[in-house]
């Protein structure tokens, strides 16, 4: 067994946050996996306290969180009870191990404790962040979160949230973040959450959760909502299924009852696709409909009792299930009605809608006043149930299926009778006594129409409209308007849109230099406590550069003016931006800008570093012309080269018509192109049969000479075979002179005289 010196980094990975995930360690810089032999709690506790995320809820093997890749560093690790840090417990040596990455061991840590409550199951909510423990503020602490945070401790669902310091007031910071859960996550960390925007928490307001306890505890998965789904039971410390074989509503009010979602609505064995896997818990159960918990219903059935019929995972839904949305519209607080029931989104019947019945939905969304009560599919008819008909509402219920109506799924119309609502929240866009895309930009607010003025409106505003108009990605800015009257009042001034509300200032373009962020109007910095490799990653990501080179510190890239909006940031590096990690905000002046963050990323679009020292585009466009350029003239000289090398062999070698020749021939008559061709000593009689007269000679420049024999010549056909130099003339040849022209005979004369 080998002992480390000194603690290698540890993190965990695709656990959708970073108190979850698959265990990896970095060795010789390499990040590699974990062995899951003999891994227990033991050894999750010390991943936990390495990585600052509270106590372990589950130690994983067998890749829970999904196979990783690279080496397999450790196997066999043993925890001894005062070890710090994962590297520092035994195990068979870096490298060694007979693993396959199907092995690979995972860690669920809770990052959040419940405290001063009677039980491990209630409390003041307390979250770890950096290995400090600090609260959160009651103001912003929701149901659904509450209901979350229950499941991830393994301690059912939120029976309440109770405020006003219920559980005594902590001691540590109180942090500012707000989640945003739907009630459906694992965990807080799969929940939206903003730092940014909050206001300042009073002290002793916070945030507390009385949960239902683990014991015997309940859950639904696989539905829409926490209140329907598949059931399951949590025994000895693991989710086990429930499993009966005559399974009807007097079960299925059992668990409603235990589960505070309302009165049973169905019960139900679900589709192969939807059975569960695993251990199970409950078998053959039978209940009077009575029992406070189903644990208590009758379990204890005779063999021959359970062997009678197969039984199989059951489904229960509950009336708490019921949700209700608006869809189709421009935003969330317009739309077709829909309310989710028995495991699926059905409408509501526009028979007597009216604004008392809009008033109840609004209300319920939490999207302000009604401001319409639509018909007639307005909205686009849908299909499937039709929940509700004939509803007619007081305008005080607390959710719309409160208020009286027809009986539940049984209408009396169709789908082109859909019902509508549009909120006083919801919000639209339209170009006033316009039948294009140009005219007078007005905003719908509360139900009235008003006008946006131009101050401060860029053409990243106007693009952002236009593309909202359905007109197109781009547009211009017209601000001298015909004369007119403007009626309604003027909703909108100053409007200006940063889709990125990031920028990184004093490096060498937009991809380094310091982090700065757009919040409340202002350009504010962020501070280098804890900033690492992963919050580098997500800003990298959020400015549209490629991944961080490096994470800067001590105002690298220089001091920054103005706020510092964040401090402390511990993101987990998938986050689509720094405003959705962990942070705290920077307004309690524990950070100076002596301290700003910096990053490094490297440049996607034009697919280098952006560091220092790195030569720009254009100057790697250039080297690449230039390269081509040269590669070009090279070619081009290779070609003059060949050419005049072809030239001088043309000079040396015996070429049957030098262009010389051709000259001459053209412009000679055929006495002395024949006597040319007899002294040049190059030519075969072969060669001269091909010769022709000059188009410009005639028989009537000249006599025509006459061959011994009388015939005269025609053209070249006198032509004879005429022996290479060098060689012996042929029988009779050398005797016989060749004719030559007259004056050419008379100059051989009175030379011989």
């Amino acid at each position: 067994m080998l002992v480390s010196e000194g603690a290698a980094e540890v993190r965990l990975e695709d656990g959708g946050w970073r108190c979850a995930g698959r265990v990896e360690v970095k060795y010789q810089d390499r990040w590699g996996t974990v062995c899951s032999v003999i891994w227990d709690m033991a050894d999750a506790k010390v991943v936990c306290k390495q990585l600052g995320c509270g106590a372990p809820v589950k130690a994983h093997s067998t890749a829970h969180f999904g196979p990783g890749s690279g080496p397999i560093w450790m196997n066999a690790v043993q925890f001894h009870g005062t070890e710090s840090a994962l590297s520092d417990c035994t195990h068979m040596g870096w490298g060694q191990h007979n693993c396959f990455h199907d092995w690979d061991a995972g860690v669920t840590c809770s990052g959040f404790r419940l405290e001063n409550g009677s039980t491990a199951c209630e409390g003041r909510v307390e979250v770890q962040v950096l290995g400090t423990w600090g609260t959160l503020c009651a103001s912003r602490w929701h149901l659904q979160d509450a209901h979350v945070l229950c499941r991830h401790l393994n301690c059912g669902f939120a029976e309440s949230v109770p405020g006003g310091g219920h559980f005594g007031r902590g001691t540590g910071p109180i942090w500012r973040d707000s989640f945003h859960c739907n009630g459906t996550e694992d965990h807080l960390g799969q929940c939206p959450v903003t730092a940014l925007g909050a206001s300042p928490c009073s002290p002793g307001n916070d945030a507390a959760v009385i949960c239902s306890a683990a014991s015997a505890s309940l859950r639904l998965v696989g539905g829409g909502s926490r209140c329907d789904g598949r059931v399951e039971i949590f025994q000895r410390g693991t989710w086990r299924r429930v499993l009966a074989a005559q399974w009807d509503m007097r079960e299925a009010r059992v668990v409603c009852r235990q589960l505070r979602c309302g009165e049973a609505e169905g019960a139900y064995n679900p589709p192969k696709a939807g059975r569960g896997t695993g251990p199970v818990g409950l078998r053959g159960v039978r209940c009077t409909g009575a029992e406070a918990k189903l644990s208590l219903c009758n379990t204890s059935l005779p063999q021959s009792a359970l062997g009678a019929a197969i039984a199989e995972d059951v489904e229960v839904v509950c009336g708490g299930s019921r949700q209700v949305r608006l869809v189709n519209g421009s935003g969330r607080c317009a739309g077709r009605v829909e309310i989710y029931s028995q495991g699926s989104w059905g409408t509501v019947c526009d028979d007597g809608w009216d604004l008392r019945d809009a008033a109840v939905i609004c209300r319920q969304l939490g999207c302000g006043g009604a401001v319409e009560a639509l018909g007639s599919a307005r909205f686009g008819g849908s299909s499937g149930h039709i929940w509700l008909d004939g509803v007619n509402c007081s305008g005080a219920e607390a959710a719309l299926w409160d208020c009286p109506a027809g009986s539940w799924g049984k209408p009396n119309c169709g789908h082109k009778e859909d019902a509508g609502v549009v909120c006083s929240d919801f919000m639209s866009l339209r170009l006033e006594n316009s039948s294009d895309c140009s005219g007078r930009l007005q905003v719908s607010y509360n139900g009235t129409w008003g006008t946006v003025c131009s101050n401060s409106m860029t053409l990243r505003t106007v693009a952002l409209a236009c593309k909202e108009l359905g007109c197109g990605d781009q547009g211009f800015l017209q601000t001298l308007l015909p004369s007119g009257t403007v009626s309604g009042p003027t909703w909108l001034d100053r409007v200006e849109c940063d889709r990125e509300k990031i920028r990184a200032v004093g490096g060498e373009n937009g991809c380094s230099g310091r982090v700065e962020i757009w919040h409340r109007g202002s350009w504010g910095t962020v501070c280098d406590d804890s900033w690492d490799m992963r919050d580098a990653e997500v800003a990298c990501r959020q400015l549209g550069c490629g991944p961080a080179l490096s994470a800067l510190a001590e105002a690298a890239a220089g001091e920054g003016t103005g706020p510092i909006w964040l401090e402390r940031v511990e993101c987990r590096g998938t986050e689509p931006s720094l405003q959705h990690c962990w942070a705290q905000p920077g307004d309690n002046g524990a950070c100076r800008h002596k301290e700003d963050a910096a990053v490094n990323c490297s440049d996607s679009t034009r697919g280098r570093p952006s560091s220092s020292g790195t030569i720009s585009l254009p100057v790697i466009i250039c080297i690449i012309l230039g390269a081509l350029l040269c590669l070009l003239v090279a070619l081009l000289a290779g070609q003059m080269r060949s050419t005049r090398a072809g030239r001088r062999g043309s000079e040396s070698a015996p070429e049957p018509f030098p262009e010389a020749v051709y000259e001459e021939i053209g412009d000679s008559t055929p006495w002395e192109k024949r006597e040319r061709f007899r002294g040049s000593g190059f030519y075969s009689e072969g060669s001269l049969t091909k010769l022709q007269l000059s188009p410009e000679y005639s028989k009537e420049d000249d006599d025509i000479p006459v061959r011994p024999g009388g015939d005269p010549v025609d053209g070249y056909d006198d032509a004879r075979e005429v022996s290479d130099a060098g060689q012996d003339p042929a029988p009779g040849q050398a005797d016989q002179e060749m004719p030559r022209a007259p004056e050419e005979a008379a100059g051989a004369k009175d030379a011989a005289e």
